[in-house]
């Protein structure tokens, strides 16, 4: 199934200060472009704040869809428009994609780069911050609207309107939703040897590999 880019977002570090209080240095907030350049880690203008957790080859660009800002948005009760400023730290809102139709090692051409799903986005306490909402980071965990990231096969440009086209999908049933409920806290023999199968999947990101073995550690 192909998408349309419908929204690009890039931002640099900055100091904010949240309704709770909290300052800290983030890029959560980025804002909309028309185009952008892709390289290897990234996008030019783009940055992240917390880099122990965010970006890197792995976790170059992250997408999400429409649709799952809308349902999480309503969830959460508020009424952000994925149009403007970034909420959830997205670079690319897009449609006709989600968490149940993306899977780890799909191409993707976008424009002149070619992009590679690696893994879905581990929610952190700075969306809660960002959406002055305390339980956010908790349901994007527990609902797996999570978006996902992707690593950069072919750098180029990217442009609003562009078409999402699929050039391979080498794993069909590894989807973004799939992943997020494997690691959600369930237990039981099937769990945990799903848990096991998917540390053979060459194309998923290491970074959440570490997440899959530390619930494969838990449930030992």
């Amino acid at each position: 199934m192909n998408g349309e880019i419908l929204a690009i977002k890039i931002g640099l570090v900055q100091t904010l200060t949240f309704a709770d209080g909290t300052t800290l240095e983030t890029a959560i907030r980025k804002q909309p472009v028309a185009k952008v350049e892709v390289n290897a880690t990234g996008a030019t203008g783009n940055d992240v704040g917390l880099k122990a957790h965010h970006g890197g080859v792995d976790k170059a660009l992250f997408f999400m869809s429409d649709k799952t800002f809308e349902k999480l948005t309503a969830v959460i009760g508020k009424d952000f428009d994925w149009r403007g400023t970034a909420v959830y730290g997205e670079n690319f809102v897009v449609s006709q994609l989600d968490e149940s139709n993306v899977c780890v090692g799909d191409r993707y051409q976008i424009g002149s780069t070619i992009l590679e799903v690696s893994q879905p986005r581990k929610p952190c306490e700075r969306l809660s911050k960002n959406t002055d909402f305390a339980d956010t980071q908790k349901i994007v965990r527990e609902t797996g609207y999570t978006g996902w990231y992707v690593r950069v096969i072919q750098t180029g440009e990217i442009q609003q309107g562009n078409e999402i086209k699929l050039l391979e999908r080498p794993y069909p049933d590894l989807n973004m939703m799939y992943l997020n409920q494997l690691v959600s806290g369930n237990t039981g023999n099937e769990i945990k040897s799903q848990l096991e199968a998917v540390l053979n999947y060459e194309k998923l990101a290491e970074a959440f590999k570490r997440t899959v073995r530390a619930q494969l550690a838990r449930l030992s």
